[in-house]
């Protein structure tokens, strides 16, 4: 019997799987900065053999990424009409699109100008950029969207699948008769026979271009992928054989991709017509979907809970974010000329961080988060009504959100360290200080003071937040203005001192920063109304003993020659790590309980008077 209504049920395994494909694209992409194919930046090591280990996830992850697009799309008409569907593909897509084009893209493409084309650099040069691809000959060769190109086709196969959608019973239709033509064995034979035929057919005259236009192999193959997604999401008969058939495709893929591989390595891998080498790439391709489809189905469809849900929501903004600050990385680190292995591990350990520092920003920011593909925090539409996205959704939503970039400034402070240290060559983590990675020994000062710049401005309106949760959990006005106050003097002294790089006498303006070693004992003073918070209060009084008790030591107030010049800077660094370390656990605790506390059953006028004020 027909199902009357799309699936509700949620399917984890799709999302997990969606999730993983998109780490994967990650990665794959620095695998680009190695490889001999034409890619926007590359490394000073390139690889002949990166032709052939791209093939590991080529043929099959975005197939996949499709398929599973199309499953979620499913997934939406659950109770909504065709209309309603299509409204919210059209503000979940648009924005981001129009955003990425007009932002995002355009710092990649100016950096591979600069790169590819001798284009200047500076603010001058990106702001003649900007006027060259927006002026009318670069609009005459169209808008670059660069990585954008998913959300492109993903849009316009949504319209299809909507349009398919609104005859009566056409899906239901295209369902049964997938679930009998593909029964049995069939679930192998028959994709890879047209995922064969269409490599063979319209791969060699049409290749993959990325423009929706003239993109006919990949529409073939792509929204095949996506419409079969969108038909198949509540039909079990389908899923059920594609688990006893997973470590069929598994087997298939594994033998598959070393004769490919040989294929491209080959110069005689065209022979008979090409027929060889699109079977094994077709083998391959549909192989691995069924093993990794199947292996979904059977061991994660229930697996929910916070892992997942988080990683789901940041997939968007990492997707968005990811290749810019790929390529911006690469552009600063490459002068360094690192070995090529701890350049890829720096180039996936920024790409990934820095794309999560973007995700944890964004989402605590109501009027941007539809721009990077976020749903409004209070499930309204968007943009309908954009003095309401300003206003917050519940109590304490400013105070979360400045907590939440507390949170955000420690983890950056210390990337950003450990980046510029892996970047500056030789340097001594036992002699050298800090303050040299923004200094002119470095080799990218700018990686260190921009970073710590970001970071110093995050403190400051970290403190706001600390200053403002003290005020709501507490009722504590004068703690709550003071501590405020020495978090945004700590930060004015971190992005101060990043403006005038050591030796620079200016540069001490850091000083201020140390201020923020009486926080602790601010913030017991503030908490001292709360009796409900006695593992944070323990917490902060242990960071103020450890933090005085470096102090004395690295003064040579005690034990003179325990802190000396062979081993000051790993003095240094601890104090660092405590010194910021503790600001980002503090606000997250913070940030639990205004939580905890806004959730709580209704106050009354008079109390929500006294202990909130708006920001």
């Amino acid at each position: 019997m027909n199902p009357p209504v799309a699936p509700t049920a949620r399917r984890y395994d799709l999302d997990w799987i969606r999730v993983g494909a998109f780490g994967l694209l990650i990665l794959y992409h620095v695998g680009l900065v190695y490889g001999v194919y034409d890619w926007h930046v590359h490394s000073a090591h390139t690889f002949a053999w990166m032709r052939e280990a791209i093939l590991i996830t080529n043929p099959w992850r975005l197939t996949l990424l499709f398929l599973v697009s199309g499953a979620a799309l499913r997934f939406m008409t659950a109770r909504r009409t065709p209309r309603q569907v299509a409204r919210a593909r059209f503000e979940r897509l648009v924005p981001p699109l129009i955003f990425g084009a007009l932002v995002l893209v355009p710092i990649q493409s100016w950096i591979e100008a600069m790169d590819k084309g001798g284009w200047p650099g500076g603010a001058a040069g990106f702001v003649a950029w900007l006027g060259h691809e927006f002026g009318w000959s670069g609009l005459a060769d169209g808008v670059p969207v660069n990585h954008l190109w998913f959300i492109v086709y993903i849009a316009a196969y949504s319209v299809i699948a909507v349009l398919l959608w609104r005859r009566p019973g056409l899906i239901e239709i295209l369902g049964d008769g997938l679930e009998r033509a593909l029964k049995g064995p069939r679930l192998l034979l028959l994709p890879i026979l047209y995922l064969t035929l269409i490599r063979w057919g319209l791969f060699p005259w049409f290749g993959i271009t990325n423009t929706l236009h003239w993109d006919w192999y990949n529409h073939a193959l792509s929204l095949a992928a996506f419409l079969f997604g969108f038909c198949i999401v509540g039909r079990e008969g389908l899923w059920r054989d594609m688990e006893q058939y997973r470590w069929v495709g598994l087997a298939l893929g594994a033998v598959a991709l070393p004769i490919m591989m040989v294929q491209v390595w080959h110069p005689g891998a065209g022979a008979f017509w090409g027929v060889p080498r699109a079977l094994v790439y077709g083998v391959d391709q549909w192989g691995v979907i069924v093993a990794i489809l199947g292996f979904g189905s059977r061991h994660l469809r229930d697996k929910g809970g916070p892992v997942l849900k988080y990683l789901t929501e940041a997939t968007f903004p990492l997707y968005l974010a990811h290749q810019t600050i790929l390529v911006a990385v690469v552009w600063i680190v490459r002068p360094a000329n690192l070995p090529a292995g701890l350049e890829a591990l720096v180039l996936v350990l920024a790409t990934f961080l820095g794309s999560l520092t973007v995700y944890e920003v964004v989402k605590r920011i109501p009027a941007i988060r539809p721009l990077w593909g976020l749903k409004p925090l209070d499930g309204r539409p968007w943009p309908l009504d954009l003095k309401a996205l300003l206003r917050p959704s519940q109590r304490y939503d400013r105070r979360r959100r400045l907590l939440g970039v507390g949170v955000a400034a420690p983890l950056l402070a210390l990337t950003v360290v450990a980046i510029a240290i892996l970047t500056y060559p030789g340097f001594d983590n036992a002699t050298q200080y800090l303050s040299e990675l923004g200094g002119a020994s470095a080799r990218a000062p700018i990686l260190f003071n921009g970073g710590v710049f970001v970071a110093g401005v995050m403190a400051g309106l970290a403190g706001l937040g600390f200053g403002l949760a003290i005020f709501a959990l507490t009722g504590a006005r004068v703690a709550g203005v003071v501590i405020a106050v020495v978090f945004v003097l700590a930060g004015a002294g971190m992005a101060g001192s990043t403006l005038y790089p050591w030796p620079d006498p200016r540069h001490m303006v850091i000083n201020l920063a140390l201020g923020i070693q009486l926080a602790p004992l601010l913030l017991l003073w503030g908490l001292a109304r709360r009796r409900d918070m006695p593992r944070l209060k323990a917490f902060l009084a242990a960071t103020f003993i450890v933090m005085a008790v470096l102090t004395v030591l690295t003064k040579h107030l005690v034990l003179p020659g325990t802190v000396n010049d062979a081993n000051v800077g790993w003095w240094e660094r601890a104090y660092a790590i405590v010194l910021v370390g503790w600001v980002g656990v503090a606000a997250w605790v913070l940030d639990r309980k205004l939580l905890s506390v806004a959730t709580e059953s209704p106050i009354s006028r008079r109390d929500a008077d006294a202990f909130d004020v708006p920001l």
